[in-house]
């Protein structure tokens, strides 16, 4: 069993940091490919059609969160009726509501006028509903591949989820340069993609049905009471990636709307390089959410231990992060714009506040997130920034300075860092003051060096 643990962990955490790896080469790769080949326009257009999966493909992503949680827990119960019916529950709902939005996207693509399809940068109609019949059918596959995270985690096979799609999407990299270079075609480079991600989602099918047969099994339980389970928790994994989009597109929107295109650019870029510990951040919140409903012996003294653990070692890393930002800003900086930007401390440590508050949730969010306990978490979020854009682009219009309303981000970020603590403190029975003591206790270095002797021993 503890080889079993140690190799799913490792297995998580090798292909999460690859996934940081494949974004990065995915983000480097494709725009100079794009340029290389295409006339800006084309290159803007398809930048802007393509933005639109990562949006819709947020049912799938959040079904399948929820109906894991459900189905890991059954089944570590042996409760395998109600697995399979988690299971079947988070495919209706996720496959329901993408065919759904993919058909409202379809439609919307019919109705647009030629000289409006042109405008946007389309040949004509034709191009602007085949490449949206196309786009449509890739956004299913990512939905459909989604899903099957929910047998995978019953299996303890998650990890191998994240290979295949760390795979396919340096695939895609090789799949758009054939396209782009042979044509100058939406459709063709959208049925390409299309029918590379129908491939992988049926890779990762074939693999989620040999590991956990048992769960693709139909439930002999009426489903209703699953499905309406299942709903609110997903509803809540929707908001936290919108919340995200609010606070980066947001702001960037604001920027350039009080103070022009250059400062955005200087504040894009500038953002690019302090967000890089939100990258480790992702790393950190996908192992222990993945890893929570493994748990085996006390839960709550070993949540107890993992939450102060894992705290101490992220306030570290922000402020030896915070050191290298110091240092090596202007280089960092120079190095993502060609030396075309300037550093700017004030903005920049500011930024790191807020990206701070975000790494410290990490952990109570996760913890709580995988006990599909987060609705009121989310909503609080998704309220306080809207509140602070609000607060920011009233600023913005007073004429205030940047640094100013980029500070705004920061109470969003308390408050939902405030809110995770609360509930995870609540859910482990844990008052404030004996937590702040668990944090420099010399536990949390045995913890770190227990897990790392874990993680090395052989097999």
């Amino acid at each position: 069993m503890r080889q079993s643990a140690r190799r799913r962990l490792l297995g998580a955490a090798i292909s999460y940091l690859g996934g940081i790896a494949t974004r990065v080469a995915v983000q480097l790769a494709t725009l100079p490919i794009l340029f290389a080949n295409w006339p800006a326009n084309r290159v803007g257009t398809w930048m802007m059609i393509f933005a639109v999966p990562s949006y819709l493909v947020m049912a799938g992503q959040a079904f399948s969160g929820a109906g894991g949680n459900a189905a890991l827990a059954a089944a570590r119960e042996d409760r395998w009726t109600d697995a399979r019916a988690a299971f079947r529950a988070s495919w209706i709902w996720g496959t329901g509501l993408s065919a759904l939005a993919i058909a409202v996207l379809i439609a919307c693509a019919m109705v647009v006028p030629a000289d409006l399809a042109r405008d946007f940068g389309f040949v004509d109609q034709s191009e602007l509903r085949l490449s949206t019949v196309w786009l449509g059918m890739y956004i299913f596959a990512l939905v459909q591949a989604a899903l099957m995270l929910v047998p995978l985690r019953v299996s303890g096979h998650y990890p191998l989820s994240a290979v295949a799609l760390n795979i396919a999407a340096l695939t895609e990299i090789a799949v758009l340069a054939l396209c782009v270079t042979q044509s100058q075609s939406f459709v063709l480079l959208a049925a390409a993609l299309a029918g590379l991600r129908c491939l992988t989602a049926v890779a990762i099918g074939a693999i989620a049905y040999r590991h956990a047969p048992e769960v693709f099994v139909a439930p002999a339980v009426p489903l209703r009471p699953t499905l309406r389970q299942l709903l609110r928790p997903s509803l809540a994994f929707i908001i936290l990636p919108v919340v995200y989009t609010l606070n980066l597109q947001g702001y960037t929107l604001l920027v350039g709307f009080a103070f022009g295109a250059t400062a955005v650019a200087g504040f894009v870029a500038i953002r690019v390089v302090v967000r890089a510990i939100d990258l480790v951040m992702t790393v950190v919140y996908s192992v222990q959410f993945f890893e929570a409903g493994y748990i085996e012996g006390d839960k709550q003294a070993i949540q107890r231990r993992q939450l102060a653990t894992m705290t101490t070692l992220t306030t570290v890393a922000i402020a030896v992060f915070a050191c290298v930002l110091m240092l090596a800003g202007d280089w960092l900086l120079a190095l993502f714009t060609a030396g075309k930007g300037a550093f700017d401390p004030g903005l920049a440590f500011t930024l790191l506040a807020a990206g701070a508050l975000r790494g410290l949730a990490t952990t109570p969010q996760s913890m709580v997130a995988a006990e599909s306990a987060h609705g009121a978490l989310a909503r609080s979020y998704l309220l306080a920034s809207l509140l602070a854009l609000g607060a920011a682009t009233a600023l913005a219009t007073a004429g205030l300075p940047l640094l100013v309303i980029v500070a705004m981000l920061i109470p969003a970020e308390l408050v939902a860092t405030v809110l995770a603590f609360r509930t995870v403190l609540t859910r482990l029975d844990w008052n404030v003051r004996n937590f702040l003591r668990a944090l420099g206790s010399r536990d949390r270095l045995a913890d770190v060096v227990h897990l790392a002797r874990f993680l090395g021993q052989r097999s």
